[in-house]
């Protein structure tokens, strides 16, 4: 069967379901249609590079045909929709084993267009280093993201991808990572852009002694909806992973953060925790967050926490009485929230390039 029969196999998910509660899968749905599937997609612009610009030696972004099994954590409909969108083509980065590059790789993803699609698949091959920035941006009405990675043993990934897209725009992201024995992956999210977006994120502990971090901050203005599912499941013991978030609501924006962590029978000594702090800047703005633990394994440490709060109204009046006015001494505030998330992330030079591109997000909103 093809991908877009695969996709149609797939019945219009409930909204009583955990993930579709807040954003129903119609409202995500370019055309609004569960057995509709867009025909003249527009493919990204996709650029390969160092980040100092040149090409890098031994890696390269090659197009593939789909012919590899699903994964059993599969983000379902996210990502055959987006699989049918691509008609079964995907790009794959393959770093070689014992490789370890001296900086990042920078993939930049252009979208335009009124659907938009892109399927990527990461190999970290056994003891190799790497460090990737995905940038999105662009105008497109609609985009759709894939992302699949395979970390085999002893690699190391540090990951930031940030969303700068228009603020028409709409986001689908689905994502999925395996991880061997004695990989760390070091995951960041910045997402600043488009009107509507959605993700589901998940993470697949197959090996023992596993560092898995996710970091996500979101800055939701105007009228913006963020909504991200995160699902981690622990099939193997002496792992740990960690999931923290944190939102800023702002005007009427709002933004709905769930996080399943699932810890197997036999997945002992795990130590995995979830924390998500929101703060809301507007008596409009709402945020909702839900951890939820389903832990079957009885020698682990699980810990989940959530909160929200408004502006520190004594914040704003230290900043505004050194001269600052409102907006300027809000901006401060929102930097120092969503930077602060990132304090032990390990790839300095990853977080240096999301913060000079949150500066410049909130330097174009106080002359807009």
């Amino acid at each position: 069967m093809d991908v877009a029969g695969k996709y149609l196999e797939h019945s219009e998910p409930s909204n009583s379901e955990h993930l579709w509660r807040y954003t129903p899968w119609k409202k995500i749905h370019p055309l609004g249609m569960h057995s509709k599937i867009p025909q003249d997609v527009m493919f990204p612009k996709a650029k390969l590079s160092l980040l100092d610009g040149t090409k890098p030696e031994q890696i390269s972004l090659e197009k593939l045909k789909l012919d590899s099994e699903i994964s059993v954590n599969d983000p379902e409909i996210s990502a055959s929709f987006i699989r049918a969108l691509c008609g079964g083509n995907y790009y794959k980065i393959s770093i070689p084993k014992n490789m370890s590059l001296e900086q990042p790789l920078f993939l930049e993803l252009n979208v335009s267009g009124y659907v938009s699609a892109f399927h990527l698949v990461i190999e970290n091959l056994s003891n190799s280093k790497l460090e990737l920035i995905t940038s999105i941006q662009g105008d497109a009405e609609w985009f759709g993201l894939l992302r699949e990675g395979n970390l085999k043993s002893n690699s190391n990934f540090s990951d930031l991808l940030i969303n700068q897209m228009s603020v028409e725009s709409s986001l689908l992201r689905a994502e999925n990572f395996t991880l061997d024995r004695d990989v760390e992956m070091y995951s960041a999210t910045l997402s600043l852009g488009g009107s509507k977006c959605k993700s589901d994120i998940r993470a697949l502990i197959q090996g023992k002694g596993v560092t898995y971090n996710q970091k996500i901050a979101i800055h939701g203005v105007d009228k913006r909806s963020d909504d991200i599912h995160l699902r981690i499941i622990h099939e193997s013991g002496n792992s740990n992973s960690r999931v923290t978030a944190h939102t800023i609501c702002d005007d009427s924006s709002k933004n709905t953060t769930t996080g399943k962590l699932i810890i197997n029978e036999g997945a002992q000594n795990t130590d995995a925790g979830q924390k998500f702090l929101n703060l809301l800047l507007s008596e409009s703005a709402r945020a909702n967050s839900i951890p939820e633990l389903e832990v079957l394994a009885n020698d682990v440490l699980a810990a989940h926490g959530a909160s929200s709060a408004p502006i520190d109204e004594n914040q704003l009046f230290y900043l505004r009485s050194r001269g600052l006015n409102l907006e300027e001494s809000k901006a401060l505030i929102v930097e120092g929230f969503l930077m602060s998330i990132f304090d032990d992330f390990p790839s300095k030079k990853l977080i240096e390039w999301a913060q000079a591109r949150l500066l410049v997000h909130l330097d174009c909103r106080l002359v807009a």
